[in-house]
């Protein structure tokens, strides 16, 4: 009695020998060995296994980073010098502005 071929697992055998392989060198392969095996086979077989070769180059998806620190504390800095820009202006220079801020201070 003949045992059931299982494709995917040659696969995997052929590929744990030649870990740098592609799809189509794969099927060469197991051509010569009279097992007939497609390109979105070998593909498959090796996104489920995880193989190295295997691994997306494309864009990864997920939660885009948050501002940084630094760049918040830029911001509240520009909104800090923007604010006491109008306030010497509304005095009316920064002379007059150091003599209305010497009033709080202790």
């Amino acid at each position: 009695m003949k045992k059931k071929m299982n494709k995917s697992e040659l696969i995997r055998g052929v590929v744990s020998e030649n870990p740098g392989l592609k799809a189509a060198e794969v099927v060469a392969i197991l051509k010569k060995q009279g097992v007939v095996v497609s390109a979105p086979l070998v593909y498959q077989t090796l996104k489920k296994s995880g193989s190295p070769a295997a691994k997306s180059t494309g864009k990864k998806r997920g939660r885009k980073p948050k501002a940084t620190v630094a760049a918040a504390a830029s911001s509240s800095m520009n909104d800090v010098f923007s604010t006491m820009q109008s306030f010497v202006t509304a005095a009316g220079g920064l002379d007059k502005a150091i003599a209305i801020l010497s009033v709080f201070k202790s």
